[in-house]
């Protein structure tokens, strides 16, 4: 029970305020409105699924396993704090314990050092050490490396419409531009892909990834016109081979590696033009599952990725 109760120590990581409540960490302000209102209390009930779920896992055969996080640790709002709990995952602060060491950091663009007196066991593993850049430069350059066309543009000769957003990561400051124009420094500019089934919503594939799988993907789904948002109407769990083909798939596993990216999630958008998919975002500290996702495919997300993550921890490659 202790154990449990620990666990809701990330209450000290919000502020309250007037307008709102505040992350401390990365000062996001979510305002009082009702759609925010409701989303915390979806969040809630999943957060108690959650418990549920690392109380049975612990009464299951299989041995336990330890991951240490650093320089920060996992709030519940987090995908891997979820995760982790609900297939027999343990955090402890010693890394020296640790079956493996997480390198969790919500920067953009991280420099990822260990203690000075630390050093690895043999057996340990270390996950993201080597995902250390996620800017939507960086992300546009190893798309076009692994995949063999562009995402990037030039706004200052490409003709039309594009996409102008900031090289930061988890803005949510996207706009439409038309183009030529001259760039706004920090500013990345990127084709405005046709990601619509009607011409009334965009459809976002937010694409979870352990060692290079994806086990499963949730559709997000907005209004067109609130395209860059950062909320859903709807979101819907399936499968990855129900999206993308086995050649899809073989590119987006080398994207990751390429990215050094152990354990993440990437959005990802297929163009209704040119039939081809393009990878927009990369996040290394995705949260989830979604709020709008119905709680029984949240509880079946949260077992698949589970049950993934902890095959890789016990029987994956180490990745020194």
């Amino acid at each position: 029970m202790s154990s449990i109760l620990r666990n809701f120590s990330w209450i000290r990581e919000l502020k309250l305020e007037k307008g709102g409540v505040r992350a401390r960490k990365t000062g996001q302000l979510m305002a009082w409105e009702w759609g925010n209102v409701l989303a915390t209390g979806r969040g809630f009930i999943s957060h108690l699924m959650v418990q549920a779920l690392r109380i049975g896992s612990q009464l299951t055969p299989g041995r336990s396993y330890r991951i240490a996080f650093t320089p920060t640790r996992p709030a519940p709002w987090y995908l891997i704090w979820t995760v982790l709990h609900a297939a027999k995952g343990q955090i402890t602060k010693d890394l020296t314990q640790a079956d493996a060491v997480f390198f969790f950091d919500d920067s953009t663009i991280s420099k990822h050092e260990l203690p000075k007196n630390y050093r690895p066991t043999p057996n340990q593993m270390s996950i993201n050490a080597n995902c250390t850049d996620i800017s939507k430069a960086k992300v546009q350059q190893v798309f076009a490396q692994v995949f063999g066309y562009a995402l990037a543009i030039d706004p200052t000769r490409w003709q039309g419409l594009a996409v102008e957003k900031s090289d930061e990561n988890g803005t949510h400051d996207g706009r439409e531009v038309l183009c030529p124009c001259q760039p706004v420094p920090g500013k990345v500019y990127e084709r405005l892909l046709v990601n619509s089934d009607n011409g009334a919503t965009v459809l976002d594939y937010r694409s979870p990834t352990i060692h290079g799988e994806i086990p499963l993907v949730f559709i997000k789904e907005r209004p067109i016109n609130q395209r860059f948002a950062n909320f859903n109407t709807k979101v819907r769990l399936v499968t990855p081979q129900s999206l993308f083909s086995p050649e899809e798939l073989q590119s987006l596993s080398r994207f990751t590696k390429e990215m050094g990216l152990d354990y993440g999630g990437l959005d990802v958008l297929r163009d209704r033009e040119d039939g081809r998919i393009y990878v927009v975002d990369v996040n290394k500290t995705d949260m989830g599952p979604p709020t709008s996702l119905a709680f029984i495919d949240q509880f079946r997300a949260v077992r698949i990725l589970a049950k993934a993550f902890r095959n890789y921890v016990i029987l994956g490659t180490k990745v020194h």
